[in-house]
């Protein structure tokens, strides 16, 4: 493949991404993505049961693009001085969804309800890098159920965080986890099969 116009400066690239001088039509097809970078979220999100919604709102927040009062800030915008769950801390992506005591004991309660071995959030750098150790430490059977609750807990709190910002409605823990539980159900009947093995027998979702 030429990298540039002149015949006298083309470059071709191996199996591993170096030039090497030898044209393949898989050497043509790894130079297309020269300079880009590896993403390692997309198998969580895209390959992971959830509504197209919540896996937008996820890919956005793998790249800080969701409007917290951090990003407001940056772009000179109003917005809240600290996070409105828990009234501690400047409102990051990451403090809303993982760090902030408020989002730790929404995560606590809900895997501990679904019977989980993986622990609750703590100071981790990113929601991924969680979901990473927490798969190793989740048995086979339920990783599938983990994906979806990885997926689903930040969601929710986004949701409730926003009803906080626009709507005046009071943080509440406890209204949170029976709308995830809600949310839970909904998404096991509608095809999050992983879910159906970690949810309580008493909770009908046929």
């Amino acid at each position: 493949m030429r990298a540039q116009s002149s015949p006298k400066n083309q470059i071709y690239y191996n199996g591993n991404g170096q030039p090497d001088g030898t044209y393949t039509a898989s050497s043509c097809y790894l130079a297309t993505f020269h300079g880009s970078t590896t993403c390692y979220s997309w198998k969580l999100i895209w390959k992971t049961w959830a509504p197209p919604r919540v896996k937008f709102f996820h890919w956005l927040a793998m790249q800080d693009r969701c409007w917290t009062a951090e990003r407001l800030a940056r772009h000179g915008l109003p917005h809240h001085p600290r996070c409105l769950l828990c009234d501690q801390e400047p409102e990051t992506i990451q403090h809303l969804l993982l760090t902030c005591p408020f989002a730790r004991q929404v995560w606590h309660e809900i895997l501990a309800w679904l019977r989980m071995t993986a622990a609750a959030p703590d100071q981790v750098t990113s929601l991924m890098d969680w979901w990473r150790k927490a798969r190793h430490d989740t048995p086979r059977q339920l990783r599938s159920a983990l994906a979806s609750i990885a997926l689903l807990i930040p969601w929710m709190i986004w949701k409730h965080r926003n009803d906080c910002v626009f709507n005046g409605a009071q943080p509440s823990v406890y209204s949170l986890i029976a709308k995830i539980k809600e949310e839970i159900s909904l998404w096991a009947r509608a095809g999050a099969k992983g879910l159906r093995v970690v949810l309580p027998s008493t909770w009908d979702v046929h």
